[in-house]
């Protein structure tokens, strides 16, 4: 071997130990490059670490069904979140897609279902789902394609399949009316289960966060034109992909700890190729022609828009006239950025208390403010 080729092949090693140790954790062109091509060398997948010694509910509530491959937690598997608020894990099938979801309080109570978004899983919303199961039934999912819930490449991706989905979960789970959260992706996905047919009548309250209304995304757009590549399945891989989202795209005050909790929740096997096929079915254009075509005239119960006043891609501006498309919707904003549940958990848990008691009685008349939180 040459000595040229030998100088070649220890630049090579080097360079490609840099990619995966020192990938830049910006919101450039080149540094979204070089994370790109680390996840391509460098995968950073896993196929689920069980629990030491799980606690199982003795409330088998559910029947359920088998978990998909490459999870951790058990069925009826509990976990305490802030502390000492037990929340419990389940799977069920919704249509021939296996949904991994959290419930935590009495299911006696009013029922809330949570719909995370990109990057994100039930435990983002830990703070949201410890505050309201004092009074509240919250039910808590995995997105399709994230988490622990399925994502097998054949299953039907489509915002309005996935929609009629988590409605037949929350027939099988016995909720007939309940209150919506929906957040970032979660909001598209929650949108078009305000349009089921079998869902009329019983959403009680709609809480939308993060993601645009009535106008279109505002610059900068993420570019969801690379995340239906290959190269967007490669960059979901990178090492520091939830780095890059937390604190280059949506610069965040988050702890270490909490950062890697959600790695960890981001990272189970196939979790890239199922978001790339998401992808394929959706964009910003299509999302805003189905709301003003259809989506609007769905959404007649209570609404309250919430977003971060610090996301630099939507604007406080672009919601001035939002309450105007609906027939009961408030907008109100959280002094954080994008993922202000957890950023600011204390202002959006009290601007989530407002709406609930705002709306407790029908005879209210409709607010159409702005706030801040």
């Amino acid at each position: 071997m040459s000595t040229l080729l030998m100088i070649f092949i220890v630049l090579a090693v080097m360079a490609i130990a840099w990619i995966h140790y020192r990938q830049p954790v910006s919101d450039s062109p080149i540094s979204i490059l070089i994370n790109g091509i680390s996840g391509f060398i460098f995968p950073k997948v896993h196929t689920g670490r069980p629990t030491p010694a799980p606690r199982l509910t003795d409330d088998m509530r559910y029947e359920g069904a088998a978990p998909p491959p490459h999870t951790a937690n058990m069925h009826g598997e509990i976990e305490y979140l802030d502390g000492d608020i037990p929340a419990t894990h389940w799977y069920e099938d919704a249509d021939g897609s296996i949904y991994h979801f959290v419930t935590a309080g009495d299911p006696s109570n009013e029922a809330i279902l949570i719909v995370p978004g990109l990057p994100e899983s039930w435990w983002a919303f830990h703070h949201q789902i410890a505050e309201f199961s004092s009074d509240h039934y919250v039910i808590a999912i995995d997105m399709k394609g994230f988490g622990q819930s399925d994502k097998r490449l054949d299953l039907d991706y489509t915002n309005p399949a996935m929609a009629r989905e988590v409605a037949t979960l929350m027939d099988k789970l016995g909720i007939e009316k309940f209150n919506l959260m929906g957040h970032d992706r979660g909001a598209v996905l929650t949108d078009h289960m305000t349009n089921v047919p079998s869902l009329k009548g019983r959403i009680l309250r709609y809480i939308r966060m993060q993601q645009s209304f009535n106008e279109p995304h505002g610059e900068p757009v993420p570019p969801h034109h690379i995340m239906k590549t290959k190269f967007g399945e490669c960059l979901f891989k990178s090492h520091n992909f939830i780095s890059f989202i937390y604190k280059a795209w949506f610069p965040s005050s988050l702890s270490d700890s909490t950062i890697r909790r959600l790695d960890y929740e981001f990272r189970f096997k196939g979790t890239g190729e199922a978001i790339r096929k998401y992808f394929e079915t959706t964009n910003f254009d299509i999302e805003l022609a189905d709301r003003h075509k259809f989506l609007f005239k769905s959404m007649t119960m209570p609404m309250l828009i919430m977003q971060g006043r610090y996301d630099k891609g939507q604007h406080p501006e672009e919601y001035e006239k939002s309450h105007e498309f609906v027939t009961d919707a408030r907008v109100e904003f959280i002094h954080a950025n994008h993922f202000f549940h957890l950023e600011n958990p204390s202002a959006t848990n009290k601007a989530m208390r407002r709406f609930f008691a705002e709306t407790a009685s029908a005879s209210k008349a409709k607010p159409t403010r702005q706030a801040v939180a």
